[in-house]
């Protein structure tokens, strides 16, 4: 008898998910997850869109828009949160972890050593829910494969542990905790609020998986839907379709720790191209934090550079009140103010949480786990896939894309002091690329806040050649008034490009 192969490994391990009996109450989730699971292990990856789950797996019709209806995104985030569950406790013991990853919908089969699986066994607690599973035994037949598979999983994780120890001696790399803007731990309902200010509907799930509720905590002020225009640097529009106008507050229950305050705003009454005309100054009017002033006179227009244009403020450091509620106010000046949605997430004393964007159309999470926003906060440029073999770095998957063009980026921040690290590689000119040349074909100039940073910049010059991953990282970095750090991407021979953008707190607490 022959070796089952890795496929046939994981194969198995797919149905003994399946049948294991976590989805007894949740159809739904074993439809999806045997849909992405035999498309994944047949090589159909191709197949894994949003809207191909929702007509084949789930049930929806042909006209079936994601735009529209979030079951997707729901059931995949319900479904992470049963893997996880399910290898914590009845699946602690299995030599294949099967995942489903933020903001993606192709499975992973995560192969763990037998040291590995024995010590998540020794640790898995024996529930009410499991005990049964755990006395009456597998049938013999997923026994006999799993048990293959440990031992099958001892010899490469031998190999795999050498590899990785002199990779990481090698590159001398640190590793760092997965947390980015909008992928903050959650330790309990008081901890992390996501409200989508006047819509009323059932929660909504953002492409990093992400669970906005609806409009609560209020007081005041009325729901006021924006309609369908085109929102300029969003990178998800549906945050911005609804907003809470009038003179109103919001009361919200919060732990007594540390939280980042993010506001979202757009102004689509006001300004050119619509029916009310004006546009700067057409609407002021001014936030209160626990009875402090946090804006006076803010005029969304202006601040983010134009109407239909999202907009977004941060601050760190953001506590509750005494009396365990965050109590915000908004007040009017010239008409009525209005906010379109608020975002508190948990973050360490004194920093903002670390922003990390992709120029691709996907959220990306790389080789230490820590999560890419897909591209946001961008105006001008044109986004591509551009997927060629990459050298000089251990995550080719960050330069599968790029913003190229004459753009720029409005990133906010809390005030304080940043890091800018920006990522490149020629794709495009070169000896082996489809536009011939070399150093010399392309260079242009980047300037953040007025300031410049990089001038007649040649990323094959400063890579040593076309395809090699390259970075530059600015320290000491100050947000400007409008608590932005403004990139701006200025052509001088060919267009300017960019691979990834990746910001970090450096203020001193």
């Amino acid at each position: 008898m022959s070796n089952p192969s890795q496929r046939d490994l994981e194969r198995a391990e797919l149905q003994a998910v399946l049948n294991s009996g976590i989805f007894s109450k949740a159809s739904n989730l074993a439809k999806m997850l045997q849909y992405i699971g035999e498309k994944y292990l047949d090589g159909q990856e191709d197949f894994l869109k949003e809207y191909n789950i929702g007509v084949e797996a789930l049930g929806r019709s042909a006209d079936f828009d994601p735009k529209q209806d979030s079951i997707v995104r729901v059931e995949a985030r319900r479904l992470r949160e049963k893997l996880k569950r399910y290898y914590e406790t009845d699946g602690a013991g299995h030599p294949i972890v099967v995942k489903l990853e933020v903001g993606h919908y192709i499975p992973e089969f995560v192969h763990r050593s037998a040291t590995s699986v024995e010590g998540v066994a020794s640790q898995a607690q024996v529930t009410p829910e499991n005990a049964g599973n755990l006395q009456n035994g597998w049938p013999m037949r997923q026994i006999a494969v799993l048990v293959l598979a440990s031992l099958l999983l001892v010899a490469m994780s031998v190999a795999a542990i050498i590899v990785m120890k002199s990779r990481s001696s090698a590159a001398n790399v640190v590793s760092r905790p997965a947390l980015g803007v909008n992928a903050a731990p959650s330790v309990g309902d008081r901890d992390l609020v996501r409200i989508l200010a006047g819509y009323s509907r059932k929660e909504y799930v953002d492409s990093l998986g992400n669970a906005w509720g609806p409009d609560r905590y209020f007081s005041g002020g009325e729901a006021h839907p924006l309609g369908n225009a085109s929102i300029a640097r969003a990178a998800d529009p549906a945050l911005f379709g609804y907003s809470r106008m009038g003179e109103f507050s919001y009361d919200i229950p919060l732990k007594a720790e540390p939280h980042e305050l993010h506001l979202y705003f757009v102004e689509t009454d006001y300004g050119p191209g619509t029916l009310r005309g004006g546009g700067e100054t057409s609407r002021l009017f001014h936030i209160d934090l626990n009875g402090n002033r946090l804006l006076t006179d803010f005029d969304v227009v202006s601040d983010a550079g134009g109407n239909f244009t999202a907009d977004e403020r941060v601050y760190k450091d953001v506590y509750p009140a005494r009396d365990g509620y965050l109590h915000l106010k908004f007040l009017k000046a010239i008409d009525y103010p209005q906010i379109s949605a608020l975002e508190i997430i948990p973050s360490p004393p004194g920093k903002m949480l670390p922003l990390r964007i992709v120029a691709q159309e996907r959220s990306y999470t790389d080789e230490s786990g820590n999560l890419w926003r897909s591209d946001v906060y961008a105006a001008g440029g044109r986004l591509i896939s551009n997927n060629r073999p990459m050298a000089a770095t251990r995550d080719p998957g960050l330069y599968a894309g790029e913003r190229y063009g004459h753009f720029d980026y409005a990133i906010p921040v809390a005030e304080g002091r940043y890091g800018l690290t920006l990522y490149f590689a020629e794709t495009y000119f070169g000896p082996s690329n489809p536009g011939k040349g070399g150093a010399g074909s392309r260079a242009f100039d980047i300037y953040c806040n007025g300031e410049n940073l990089l001038r007649n910049f040649d990323v094959v010059k400063e890579a040593g050649g076309e395809n090699r991953a390259l970075q530059k990282t600015f320290h000491n970095l100050r947000p400007n008034a409008l608590g932005k750090l403004a990139l701006s991407f200025v052509p001088v021979k060919n267009y300017a490009s960019v691979k990834a953008i990746e910001v970090e707190d450096e203020s001193r607490y």
